[in-house]
């Protein structure tokens, strides 16, 4: 029975009235559910019960609700719930709302009523339950007798009942006993096939060349029919006059008495079994079909059970599939590996061999797995299995360890390059595009290599020595193979190392953000600062982002540390704003964050949650904020990028282009996006005042800058000869040491009092 919830027990007697009503002197109702305004449509505001009448009798009913905390349960509660809350609170009544609106009243007295009733309706279940039993049981009693007095007839029913699997000459078997054992002159026993076809037909009374005769087995089409598709008994004294008979075929015995039976188990139907003509003549009775019916119900339960062996024996091999096959890729897993590992260096040994093991990373794939959602990330492992095992020998095995981490196994190899060419087979076959969901999808991998005996003895030895040259591959730029040295286990275990500490940084405080002021190159003001990321480890002590940033992106990690820095970067900016210092920050996204899928949850997309978080948290005008991105960044995805971004610009964030010149620095994106700044790349800055080329690029940005009414920012100022250059183009804002390194916001704070910088401007 279903557990017992408030919605069942709501009490009846319950009268509705408005708070400013005054309870009549002789109010004989126990419960009045007080509403404002309306007692129909109106906001329900508590209980009142006739003790609270009786102690303040004089109260109007908002007062007899008003001192009292408003309790409630859902329609949906378990009675027990109820029942606890009314025993923490002294309670004998709660109200039962759902989604704000009064249901109704749950009384401990109601819920004791209806567990009453349920007490009576288990009872009564109870009793037919043991007398349906008990009829069951009378009945199995006389059918043992009936089969306990039978003599071999009977001993052979039960032999064939006592198999788990059912063959032909079991039912054969059988159906010989059971027309013995009635005495009658033709019997068959039909079985069907899961789509209704007949699998096995076995019958007695009828000679071999009688059989010849006749020609194909009945089919069912007729009275037979009936007994499999409506899954009844038949019991004809003349089977010719019902109009469902179709007659005999030629040669067939003639037959006029009929007995029919589906063999059946919980409405499933698993054949037939049919006796004709007694040798006595009489025609068939109700005691010779309970006996039939017996049989063919014990048949059902040996064919439900051969059935239930046949469905274990697939889910153990499924099971048996499962332990040792990738459910994604259908590639083997760890567990095969290992074996098939095992076995190919046992035969290396042997024969004075080599074995490859490739330690295969995709490069990227969080971002791309982000980027596309789970589900089309899914799609793209199984299509870089595919390519992956279509480089591969017969012999040779593709294995998922999880993840988006491949292994293949070489079993004998006759030279390191064998491993070296299939490899680059690998590689190659990945610079294709990857079709996902109409979309033109490119990847590329990392690999690692290990060589029995060369580097490792065992399975778990080679495979941590592939994965430092995995490792040593993506630090070499990713999309390459590298084979394994020994120093690469130093590197490796270094990295793992920057990896652990890198997960517990942000829980253990150890990130600060320091600030570089952005300055106006005419007045000397600072107009804005860059946020910039810095980690002091206990363990390791200064991290140079350069270390640990490019890590993050690659763990994902990036994403709660982005979302950390624009919290905490709007909470100093508010700061400055609170003390009469208004300055923008600027805050640096990355793809990760900028390209995260949206859940089906969220009605928004990642980076605006973030954003809208991050002011309405602080209270920071969006005004003061500036995002910063880079041109890679915008060229990908573009309608969910544009639509991002006039998002961002809606709300009021100013947008920025970052290291702008390295990337596309394509006219017609700029045209299109909401951008407000563009900031110049340091790597063009550097050598201004010498390299005409990088004269000419700088000053092309800024005239183009200006001409889209674009702010300009030139990174990286470190001369008096750059600022000159960059004055002369009238470029508007400058930052880099020349003025200030990176400072932690406590001296920013100092830099933003003094209101600009103590040196000469020409502008000034």
């Amino acid at each position: 029975m279903d557990r017992l919830i408030v919605g069942d027990c709501l009490w009846r007697q319950v009268v509705r009235v408005l708070e400013e009503e005054r309870p009549a002197p002789a109010a004989a109702q126990p419960l009045f559910a007080v509403f404002r305004e309306s007692v129909d449509s109106g906001v329900f505001v508590g209980l009142a019960t006739a003790h609270d009448i009786m102690r303040h009798p004089d109260w109007i009913f908002a007062d007899l609700t008003g001192h009292r905390e408003l309790l409630s349960v859902a329609p949906d509660s378990s009675a027990r719930r109820a029942l606890k809350m009314m025993d923490q609170h002294g309670l004998d009544a709660l109200p039962v709302l759902e989604q704000q609106l009064f249901v109704g009243v749950v009384t401990r007295q109601s819920i004791l009523g209806m567990l009453l009733q349920r007490e009576h309706l288990l009872l009564m279940e109870s009793r037919e339950l043991k007398k349906m039993l008990d009829v069951k049981h009378q009945q199995i009693f006389s059918w043992s007798e009936k089969l306990a007095g039978s003599h071999e007839a009977s001993r052979s029913l039960l032999r064939v009942l006592a198999h788990t699997s059912v063959q032909n000459d079991l039912l054969q078997t059988g159906i010989e006993a059971l027309s013995k054992l009635l005495e009658a002159r033709y019997g068959a026993i039909g079985i069907l096939d899961e789509s209704g076809a007949l699998k096995h037909f076995v019958y007695t009374g009828v000679s071999p060349e009688q059989v010849q005769s006749i020609g194909p087995v009945p089919q069912g089409k007729g009275l037979l029919g009936v007994v499999i598709q409506e899954n009844v008994s038949l019991r004809l004294d003349d089977m010719t006059k019902d109009p469902l008979s179709v007659g005999f075929p030629l040669h067939h015995p003639p037959m006029k008495t009929l007995l029919a039976v589906p063999i059946s188990h919980h409405g499933r139907v698993y054949g037939r079994i049919y006796l004709c003509d007694k040798e006595d003549g009489e025609p068939f009775n109700k005691n010779d079909e309970e006996l039939v019916f017996s049989f063919a119900h014990s048949l059902s339960l040996v064919l439900d059970n051969a059935r239930e062996m046949e469905e274990i024996k697939q889910t153990r091999q499924s099971m048996d599939y499962m332990a040792h096959f990738d459910a994604l890729t259908g590639l083997p897993n760890r567990t095969l590996l290992k074996d098939r590992t095992e076995q190919a260096i046992s035969h290396a040994q042997r024969n004075g061999g080599m074995v490859g093991i490739l330690f295969l990373d995709l490069d990227n794939f969080k971002m791309v797995n982000d980027t596309l959602g789970h589900t089309l990330g899914d799609v793209l492992l199984k299509k870089v299995a595919d390519r992956i095992s279509d480089c591969l020998r017969d012999g040779d095995t593709a294995a998922r360890l999880g993840g988006d981490e491949f292994i293949v196994l070489l079993p004998d190899i006759s030279d390191t390059q064998d491993a070296a060419k299939v490899a680059g087979k690998i590689l190659e076959s990945l610079m294709l595009p990857l079709d996902i969901d109409r979309h033109e999808v490119f990847v590329s991998i990392s690999i690692g290599i290990s060589i029995y005996p060369d580097n490792s003895k065992d399975m778990d030895g080679l495979l941590a020595d592939a994965d430092s040259a995995m490792y040593h591959a993506k630090k070499l730029g990713k999309n390459n193979y590298q084979f394994f040295t020994p120093e690469m286990n130093s590197s490796a275990q270094d990295y793992m190392k920057l990896e652990k500490h890198l997960r517990r940084a942000l829980e253990q405080n150890e990130l600060e953000l320091y600030y570089q002021p952005q300055v106006d190159i005419e007045t000397g003001l600072i107009i804005g600062v860059e946020a910039l990321i810095r980690w002091f480890s206990p363990e390791l002590g200064l991290v140079a982002p350069a270390d640990f940033i490019p890590l993050a992106e690659e763990t994902g990690l990036i994403v709660p540390i982005g979302d950390w820095i624009l919290k905490t970067a709007c909470t100093q900016a508010r700061f400055w704003q609170q003390n009469g210092l208004p300055v923008r920050v600027a805050v640096n996204l990355s793809g990760r964050q900028f390209h995260r899928a949206q859940n089906q949850q969220q009605s928004r997309h990642p980076l605006l949650d973030a954003v809208l978080d991050a002011l309405d948290e602080t209270g920071l005008p969006p005004d003061l904020l500036e995002l910063e991105i880079t041109e890679g960044i915008l060229m990908q995805h573009l309608d969910t990028t544009m639509e991002i971004l006039n998002t961002l610009k809606n709300i009021g964030v100013r947008l920025s282009v970052d290291d702008f010149g390295t990337g596309y620095s394509s006219l017609s994106y700029l045209k299109r996006f909401p951008i407000d700044t563009l900031k110049i790349d340091k790597s063009f800055v550097n050598d201004i005042s010498t390299d005409p080329s990088d004269k000419a690029i700088v000053a092309a940005i800024t005239v183009m800058a200006q001409q889209l009414k674009l702010e300009v920012v030139a990174e990286g100022v470190e001369t008096e000869a750059q600022l000159e250059f960059l004055r002369e183009l009238r470029c508007h804002y400058v930052q880099g040491y020349y003025f200030s390194k990176p400072l932690p916001a406590d001296e920013v704070l100092l830099l933003l009092q003094q209101g600009k910088y103590p040196w000469q401007w020409a502008g000034r």
